[in-house]
C-alpha cells in the first residue's frame, strides 16, 4: 500500500506513519489507550497524543507532572496500571449504560406514545415503520440536523412492536377499569353487529361513578363464534365479568335493544341477567323505541315513503345515474340524494329533507331518464312528501337530544312528553288549516292543503303520539314513583314513604347550602356529590335506579362505527379487540409504568 498523499500543489508527502504502543512504556507510567492509539498516564489518567508515544515525549510528561515517580520499580506502575484498568472499566460502564438507559427509556415511551395514537386514529400498525417513523426522520433531520435524526432511527414502531404496545396499554386500560368497578355500582348497555368479515361482535359499555363524575367506558367486546342467542350473549357476558372478578351485586341496571335475543321472556339475555341479579333495573333502548314508534304509517303514506326511496334508489343506484345527477345539481347546496337506511335513526328525516330540497332537480332528471317514475310525482305526491318530511324532522329533533354518553331516563323523557306536546300542537293547527310549524308543506301547497289530505296528516299525528305514549308506558310508571330525584325540595315526605326516607327528606329540605348546590349543578351532580353527606339513602336510591343506569344503546351503536373503520377488509383476520379498546376507552394508560415493568423484566431475564 503507498504511503505517499497529494498536497494542494500535486507533488507527494509522506503519510504520516500511526505509532504502536510498546510495553517498555510502562515504565514511564503510561498504558495503551482504550482506543489502542493514545498512551494514557496511569497516575492522572491523561491521553497523549499517538505521537507521543515516544520514549522522550512520554518521559517530559513524567518529569513535568510526577516527579516524585522517577525512578520507581516496573512493579509500581504496573499496580497502578491496575487500579487505573478497573477504576476506567467501571465508569466508562457506568457512564454507558447510564447513557444507554435513558436514551432506551426515552425511545421506549415514545414507541409507546406513537402507538397510543395510532390505536386512537384507528390505522393499521405498519403505518408507523410505513409512513410515520420515515416522515419524522426526514423532518427531524431537515429541521434539526442529522444527530437528532439518529437519536429518532432509536424509536422502535415495527409492526409487532407497535401491536406489543397496543396490546400492553389496552390491558392497562382495562385493569384500572376493574379495579374502579370491584368498588363501585355499575350499569351496562350492550349490543351487537357484524363486521365485514361476518365475525359477530359483541360490545358492552359500563356506566360507573368515580369520585365526583359520572363515567362511560367500554367494558368489554367480543366475538361470538356461532349463534347469537340469549344465552350465547350472557354466557360471553358472564364468563367476562367472572374471570375478571366483577361482582353481580354491584351491577344496578342493563340497557339493550328490543330484539329478542335481547328481550326475550324465557331464553332472552335480560331474563338470564334478572335470575342472576333479581335487583338489576332492565331498560328497553329509548331511542329504538322512538324508532319503532315513528314506523306506523298509514297505506298511502306508507306508499309515499316508497316511492321517495323508489326514486332514490333509482338515481342512486346507478353510477352514471348519480353522476348525471350531481352534475345538474352543481349550483345547489346539496349535490346529490341520500339513501334511506332502516336501521339509522336519522335517515328517513334527513332523505325526505333533502328530497324535497332538490325537488325541482329531481322533476328535470326524471323527465329525460325515466317518465313513468317521473309520472308517479304529483301534486299531491309533493304535499305528503312535504308533511312526512317536516313531521320526520321534528322526530329528528327529538332523536338528538336523547342521544349523548351521559344520557339518562329523566332527560329522554323530557325530551319524549316535549314531542308528544309537539305533536299536540301541531294537530291542533293541522284541523284548522294552520300550516306554520310545517315550513315544506307551507311552501309545496302554497298555504291550502285540502280537507281529505288534512284529515289523514291529523290521523297519522294522533297515531304517533299514541304510540309514543304506549311504547313509554312502563318508563311512565317507572319515572312517575322517582320523580322525586329531580327536585327533592318541591315533594312531600309522602313521596319518598315507600322508601322509608320521610326523615332524610326532611333533613334535605332544611339543607339550605345543598339546596343551592342542586340549582347550579343539576340533579345528577347533586346526589353524587352533595346528597350522600345529607342523605345517604335517598341518594343511593337516586344513583341506582336514576343516574347510573343507561337510557340508550346510544355508546355500542357509535363504536361501531369505531370498529368498522378498525376492522376493514385489509384487516379482517386480524383480531382487533385490543386496538378497538384503546381507541374508544376514556381512560389514560400508565405508560411510565409499563416502560418501567419493561425494564424491571428485562433485568430479571
Amino acid at each position: 500500500m503507498s504511503l505517499k498523499r497529494k498536497c494542494t500543489d500535486g507533488s507527494s508527502v509522506p503519510k504520516m506513519k500511526t505509532k504502536q504502543y510498546l510495553e517498555r512504556y510502562i515504565d514511564f507510567g503510561f498504558m495503551e489507550g482504550l482506543d489502542s492509539l493514545r498512551p494514557e498516564c496511569v497516575i492522572c489518567g491523561e491521553k497523549l497524543a499517538n505521537q507521543s508515544l515516544k520514549p522522550c515525549k512520554l518521559k517530559r510528561h513524567q518529569e513535568t507532572k510526577h516527579p516524585e515517580t522517577i525512578g520507581e520499580s516496573r512493579e509500581y506502575f504496573e499496580s497502578k496500571k491496575q487500579l487505573a484498568l478497573s477504576r476506567r472499566s467501571t465508569d466508562i460502564r457506568k457512564a454507558f449504560e447510564k447513557a444507554g438507559t435513558e436514551d432506551l427509556h426515552r425511545a421506549t415511551e415514545a414507541s409507546f406514545d406513537c402507538s397510543l395514537l395510532i390505536a386512537k386514529a384507528k390505522k393499521p400498525h405498519n403505518i408507523g415503520e410505513q409512513l410515520i417513523k420515515p416522515a419524522l426522520l426526514k423532518i427531524v433531520e431537515r429541521m434539526c440536523g442529522p444527530q437528532a435524526a439518529d437519536k429518532v432511527k432509536t424509536v422502535p414502531l415495527s409492526d409487532h412492536t407497535v401491536k406489543d404496545r397496543i396490546d400492553k396499554m389496552a390491558a392497562d386500560c382495562q385493569n384500572q377499569l376493574h379495579e374502579k368497578l370491584r368498588n363501585a355500582n355499575f350499569a351496562i348497555q350492550l349490543d351487537e353487529t357484524t363486521t365485514v368479515s361476518d365475525e359477530v361482535v359483541l360490545i358492552v359499555y359500563v356506566q360507573y361513578i368515580d369520585g365526583e363524575d359520572l363515567k362511560q367506558d367500554i367494558l368489554m367486546s367480543t366475538n361470538l363464534s356461532t349463534t347469537t342467542t340469549g344465552q350465547d350473549i350472557f354466557l360471553a357476558v358472564d364468563s367476562y365479568l367472572s374471570s375478571n372478578n366483577l361482582p353481580y351485586e354491584n351491577l344496578v341496571a342493563c340497557c339493550t335493544d328490543g330484539a329478542a335475543a335481547m328481550m326475550g321472556k324465557n331464553n332472552g339475555f335480560n331474563s338470564r341477567l334478572k335470575e342472576k341479579v333479581p335487583g338489576c333495573v332492565i331498560f328497553h333502548c329509548m331511542i329504538h323505541r322512538q324508532a319503532l314508534a315513528s314506523k306506523k304509517l298509514s297505506e298511502d303514506l306508507s306508499n309515499t315513503l316508497s316511492t321517495v326511496v323508489k326514486v332514490v334508489n333509482f338515481i342512486k343506484a346507478r353510477p352514471t345515474n348519480k353522476r348525471l345527477f350531481a352534475q345538474l345539481c352543481e349550483d345547489e347546496a346539496h349535490q346529490t340524494l341520500l339513501l334511506h337506511t332502516e336501521v339509522r335513526w336519522l335517515s328517513r328525516g334527513q332523505v325526505l329533507v333533502h328530497f324535497m330540497e332538490l325537488q325541482e332537480k329531481i322533476k328535470e332528471f326524471l323527465q329525460d331518464h325515466n317518465r313513468p317514475l317521473c309520472e308517479q310525482l304529483t301534486d299531491a305526491f309533493w304535499i305528503k312528501t312535504a308533511y312526512l318530511a317536516d313531521t320526520f324532522a321534528l322526530y329528528n329533533e327529538t332523536n338528538k337530544r336523547m342521544q349523548g354518553p351521559e344520557s339518562n331516563v329523566m332527560q329522554c323523557k323530557d325530551a319524549l312528553d316535549a314531542f308528544s306536546r309537539k305533536l299536540d300542537y301541531r294537530v291542533q293547527k293541522m284541523s284548522n288549516g294552520e300550516l306554520h310549524h310545517f315550513p315544506l308543506l307551507l311552501k309545496q301547497s302554497a298555504g291550502t292543503v285540502c280537507a281529505s289530505l288534512r284529515t289523514e296528516f291529523t290521523r297519522h299525528l294522533n297515531l304517533l303520539r299514541e304510540e309514543i305514549k304506549s311504547r313509554f308506558a312502563d318508563i311512565s310508571e317507572y319515572l312517575s314513583k322517582e320523580a322525586w330525584v329531580v327536585d327533592p325540595y318541591t315533594f312531600t315526605l309522602k313521596d319518598v314513604e315507600y322508601l322509608g326516607c320521610e326523615d332524610e327528606l326532611c333533613d334535605l329540605q332544611a339543607d339550605s347550602v345543598a339546596k343551592k348546590y342542586l340549582q347550579e349543578n343539576g340533579f345528577q351532580k347533586f346526589w353524587i356529590v352533595k346528597g350522600h353527606a345529607v342523605a345517604p339513602r335517598l341518594a343511593k336510591h337516586a344513583v341506582r335506579r336514576v343516574i347510573l343506569p343507561f337510557s340508550t344503546t346510544y355508546l355500542s351503536e357509535t363504536a361501531f362505527s369505531a370498529l368498522v373503520t378498525i376492522k376493514t377488509k385489509a384487516r379482517n383476520r386480524l383480531d382487533v379487540h385490543q386496538d378497538f379498546r384503546l381507541a374508544v376507552t376514556t381512560i389514560t394508560p400508565d405508560i411510565a409504568s409499563l416502560v418501567k415493568g419493561m425494564q424491571v423484566q428485562g433485568s430479571h431475564d
